[in-house]
């Protein structure tokens, strides 16, 4: 692999850099990602101010209000919906540095989860070529309506599983996933990064990513930073609805 750029201070340098930009423009890169992870799914995203709605183009259950930098106006509303309709979710965003969010404001709400955070990447970090297939693997690459599928196959089963969508200049990245037979093999990293040469092959500066608790080690190994805690909330009772985090896929592999 022939990496566009390597060494420890140019990295640090742009890690810091990467975070200044999101100082200024934050709510661009929260709404960057909630379209790119709308478009994975093929549910629709609707923007009004910092309240994003995201949710299945039949109208059917399942969708979610995502806030950042929020008003009490915002959050009343948010939470009043997710407590009238117990199969949405209110998901809110907040800056690592910043003070956690007063969960109270949320009224009867139960927080669901708070292991996830949003995280980035500069793509100029990033390998521009394919890694190395696994042995005794091949890859299955589709292209669906502005977002792509990658898969890894092994004897007939898919083992591991990535998507990814660009939007404007950005690369957001969603459900990528080893098989519980097959983790601890490297196929994570290998998904993730055959998406972002993928990513290369279109004009990227940014790459975005939600990750459960325990991929935030995994991609900060792979040069990604930390931007938000994200936290999870749904009505009282309604625990059968839920989904554990912003990566969920709906079936084991294989």
């Amino acid at each position: 692999m022939t990496p566009r750029a390597r060494g420890r201070s140019t990295r640090r340098t742009v890690r810091e850099d990467v975070i200044a930009v999101h100082d200024q423009l934050s709510e661009t890169l929260v709404r960057l990602w909630v379209d790119g992870w709308a478009r994975t799914r093929g549910h629709e995203a609707v923007h009004e101010g910092g309240m994003h709605t995201v949710g299945p183009r039949d109208g059917d259950a399942g969708s979610e209000t995502i806030l950042y930098r929020w008003s009490e106006d915002e959050l009343r509303r948010a939470s009043a919906s997710v407590t009238d309709a117990p199969h949405h979710l209110l998901t809110l965003i907040s800056a690592v540095d910043e003070t956690p969010p007063d969960l109270e404001s949320c009224g009867d709400l139960d927080l669901i989860s708070d292991q996830e955070r949003l995280m980035v990447t500069d793509m100029a970090l990033q390998d521009v070529e394919n890694p190395i297939t696994p042995d005794s693997c091949t890859v299955a690459r589709e292209s669906f309506d502005r977002w792509t599928l990658l898969s890894v196959i092994q004897e007939g089963r898919v083992v591991a599983r990535g998507r990814m969508a660009i939007v404007d200049s950005c690369a957001v990245l969603d459900r990528i996933y080893t098989a519980s037979s097959h983790r601890r093999q490297g196929l994570g990293t290998y998904v993730t990064r055959a998406l972002l040469a993928i990513a290369h092959e279109q004009d990227v500066e940014t790459g975005l990513l939600m990750a459960t608790g325990r991929g935030v080690d995994l991609y900060e190994n792979l040069g990604w930073t930390p931007l938000a805690d994200v936290r999870v909330l749904g009505a009282a009772g309604a625990r059968n609805r839920r989904r554990p985090s912003h990566a969920q896929i709906d079936e084991e592999l294989g």
